[in-house]
């Protein structure tokens, strides 16, 4: 079933959209007084070289709710124009989008949301679990984690210099207990707890660790950790993030958490119909991205010539794992 849910720009001006689910309709999910979107959220998480507009529209006419851009920098973000085009064109244009940011200096931060702000996207993110190697030696994403009055300032920042309308978000992974030897969801509860104080109006949790950047996805993640950060009852919606490999698990992760929306990366690459009541074939989606693309070849391409990986991700399963009668053409 489908609602139409309305957004504000950063115009002020109403920005309609479809927000599709399966089944019936859920309450709504207040994220700031202009942005409401309907329960469950179905989030596309932020995926560097992936979450290019083109395949953010896919997901969306697919049953996705609500997107993150890929990780930028905020730095780069805020004093450069030219990386502001690369990153999302002239304006945002499809909505709502929550811009994911890479910081560890608050001032850099609030300019960069700032700027977001005024390219019309929803809000903006904080990354804090990236656990990359590249992450590790800019002391950003996860690498920060154990800096909570660092984090909590950063977000602070930019709930100042923002309209109360621009969601100031942040996205994290499970955090380890003191000694640094074990998971904690005590303290995953607290981080989560302080940075809403700090004026955060969302919380991500990636319910892994972080792990090394060798080994950043060492068994299953603890869904009983964003159970905890529900049951918390933080006073922000809470979007569950790990676990989806098919579709049966979207719901599975729904019910073990009672998290108001659930975020999936790789899973919405091998199936960008993964949240639309029925499935689509590899082909249909094909064609149908390669129509985004012509749609937006105005969008200024990245550096490098990339686009997503969806192309290529579903070739793949086309040829190898297409079954036509449990899909829709």
């Amino acid at each position: 079933m489908s609602a139409i849910v309305t957004a504000h720009g950063s115009d002020g001006e109403a920005v309609q959209f479809s927000n599709a689910s399966d089944g019936d309709d859920g309450d709504d999910v207040q994220i700031t007084p202009t942005l409401t979107l309907r329960r469950p959220i179905y989030c596309m998480a932020p995926m560097v070289g992936q979450s290019d507009r083109p395949f953010r529209l896919l997901c969306r006419r697919h049953g996705t709710t609500l997107c993150y851009s890929e990780m930028l920098m905020a730095d780069e973000f805020a004093a450069s124009a030219a990386y502001r085009l690369e990153a999302l064109g002239d304006r945002v244009r499809d909505h709502p989008l929550i811009v994911q940011f890479a910081a560890n200096e608050p001032d850099a931060f609030a300019r960069a949301a700032v700027a977001a702000h005024a390219m019309g996207a929803s809000g903006c993110d904080l990354n804090i679990g990236c656990p990359q190697r590249r992450a590790r030696e800019g002391f950003y994403g996860s690498w920060m984690q154990e800096d909570w009055d660092l984090c909590c300032a950063i977000i602070a920042a930019a709930r100042a210099a923002c309209p109360r309308g621009f969601a100031i978000t942040a996205k994290l992974r499970v955090q380890y207990c003191e000694r640094g030897t074990r998971p904690s969801t005590e303290r995953t509860v607290e981080f989560a707890r302080r940075l809403v104080a700090a004026g955060a109006d969302l919380i991500a949790l990636h319910a892994r660790v972080r792990g090394s950047p060798e080994l950043r996805r060492a068994g299953a993640a603890d869904l009983t950790v964003v159970r905890a950060l529900v049951d918390a009852g933080l006073g922000v919606p809470i979007l569950s993030n790990g676990n989806v490999r098919s579709r049966e698990d979207v719901a599975l992760n729904l019910k073990a958490t009672g998290a108001d929306g659930v975020m999936v990366a790789e899973e919405l690459l091998r199936d960008p119909s993964l949240f639309a009541p029925e499935k689509r074939s590899p082909p249909a989606l094909i064609r149908d991205y390669l129509n985004l693309l012509q749609e937006c070849e105005s969008d200024v391409p990245r550096e490098d010539g990339s686009v997503s990986g969806c192309v290529e991700i579903n070739q793949r399963a086309a040829v190898a794992s297409l079954t036509p009668s449990s899909v829709v053409p």
